[in-house]
């Protein structure tokens, strides 16, 4: 996902890139031939045959020098589940290559990178010429692209450490696999807010079977009064334990008595009216996280009953009341107009009020949590988000939103450890720059693209990027993941 925006300067880039996929089009319908044109009678047989034709493209990618593992991993991602809206426009073989093709793709574009980057991949971009995948106008353009790379060493070592970046997070992960694991037997409730944390981050770059959740999911079956009623302190940064239950049992494919957990969710949208004078400013995070949850096990609660929890007196809105409050608290208050609908309907003071103190955090430093606070990924993420849910990102082109995301994420790795002791802001900071990474890549928009190719690649490319009147309406064949402008969550089209 955090490539997503590489293969996109790519594509703009290159003018060969249809040739290459037609090249690799070609050679796996020649291989699967004989397979493709059969039609499939019997639909309830799809899910059969869709691991046959994954273990057969599997073993060509192996026997062409792709890394076994990768593979795997990138096949199992649960966007290539058969929907059931997609089952009666399958008929054959070739629909079922063409829901794996743009995978496919993928995998071979991740090569380019490596090789446009001087990562260790000669022998396997030989193979590929030498298999005929390259045709020689795609070969020219990268070795341009790569001579002036080495004109531009600053930015040879910013894109070498950025798509490194998955394969440093899955090491640190895979090394403390035994630690992460057994974090469930911690005697803390609080642990579930670090093993939510710890799951979006495994989640986010699909290495869920590298890992056995029999503990935290036998935790989550056997223990459910303890993390619904327990009242550990609550931030963005460590959720409510109840909302981490729900998203976990959700994602875990654990079965919860769900009338009992919306019992628990009306109760507590009774205490939030009851104990708040104005939930939305002095209760932000509970009451965001309780529409979180109310979403998951879609309990629905009409407009007008929100109207105690969203309506607030304007000494609220007041610069000397909002400058206390940090920048991803104030993002998260306008979201919840977002999500409730009523953005429009709010005084358009209170608005630009929360606005105008949300602009005084972001600095050519970085973006702050408050105004005279410090740098940090969270509050980076809201404010990157804000822009987009409003449609200004243009605000943000002269910032560097990058570098900071980047070398967080580098520098919590190396102090890190998984045990008792683990520090949640460690393990948040790597959560939200991965989560600004997810937002810089599938924000399919020129001004998120710029800040790419302003920080990876060479100004050469940068300015041919710059003027490309089709920036931002990729039709490339590899997957665009986007990003709910509400929700802030990763779909595909």
């Amino acid at each position: 996902m955090i490539l997503q925006g590489l293969f996109n300067i790519l594509e703009l880039y290159s003018n060969q890139e249809d040739i290459f996929y037609k090249n690799i089009d070609k050679y796996f319908r020649e291989k699967f031939n004989n397979d493709f044109n059969k039609n499939i009678t019997e639909k309830d047989s799809l899910p059969k045959i869709f691991k046959e034709i994954i273990s057969s493209i599997t073993n060509e990618l192996i026997k062409l020098g792709f890394d076994q593992h990768e593979i795997e991993n990138k096949f199992s991602n649960h966007f290539l589940e058969i929907q059931k809206n997609e089952i009666e426009k399958i008929n054959s073989k070739k629909d079922l290559y063409d829901k794996l093709a743009p995978i496919i793709y993928e995998i071979f574009l991740e090569k380019i990178i490596y090789y446009i980057a001087n990562i260790n991949v000669g022998p396997a971009i030989l193979n590929l010429k030498s298999k005929g995948f390259l045709p020689i106008e795609f070969i020219i353009e990268l070795e341009n692209l790569k001579s002036l790379f080495k004109q531009s060493p600053e930015k040879t070592e910013n894109l070498h450490k950025y798509i490194q970046i998955r394969e440093k997070i899955i090491q640190k992960f895979h090394e403390n696999k035994n630690n992460i694991e057994y974090l469930e037997d911690l005697q803390e409730p609080q642990k579930l807010q670090l093993l939510y944390l710890i799951y979006r981050i495994i989640a986010f770059f699909n290495i869920e079977k590298i890992f056995d959740f029999s503990h935290l999911k036998n935790y989550l079956k056997n223990n459910v009064n303890e993390w619904l009623d327990s009242l550990p302190l609550i931030t963005l940064k460590n959720p409510d334990l109840y909302f981490c239950g729900i998203y976990l049992a959700k994602n875990l494919n654990i079965q919860l008595d769900e009338e009992k957990i919306k019992d628990f969710l009306l109760n507590l949208f009774e205490e939030l009216i009851d104990e708040f004078e104005a939930p939305l400013i002095e209760a932000t995070d509970q009451l965001y996280y309780f529409f979180k949850s109310t979403e998951l096990v879609k309990v629905y609660i009409p407009i007008e009953q929100l109207n105690p929890l969203v309506y607030c007196e304007p000494k609220f809105f007041e610069a000397s009341y909002l400058r206390n409050l940090e920048t991803s608290q104030l993002v998260v208050i306008l979201k919840i107009f977002f999500i409730l609908n009523v953005y429009e309907k709010i005084d358009s003071n209170h608005i630009n009020a929360i606005i105008e103190e949300i602009e005084h955090r972001i600095t050519p430093e970085g973006i702050k949590q408050y105004r005279d606070g410090f740098v940090s990924s969270e509050s980076a993420y809201y404010v990157i988000f804000l822009n987009y849910m409003r449609s200004t990102l243009i605000k943000l082109k002269d910032y560097d939103l990058l570098d900071n995301c980047v070398m967080r994420i580098y520098r919590n790795l190396e102090i890190i450890s998984f045990s008792s002791e683990t520090n949640y802001d460690l393990v948040s900071e790597i959560f939200y720059s991965c989560e600004g990474l997810k937002l810089l890549n599938c924000i399919e928009t020129k001004e998120m693209i710029m800040h790419l190719a302003k920080y990876l690649f060479p100004q050469e490319i940068v300015d041919t990027i710059s003027n490309n009147k089709e920036i931002g309406k990729s039709s490339a064949k590899f997957r665009h993941f986007k990003v709910s402008r509400i929700t802030g969550e990763t779909m595909l089209p």
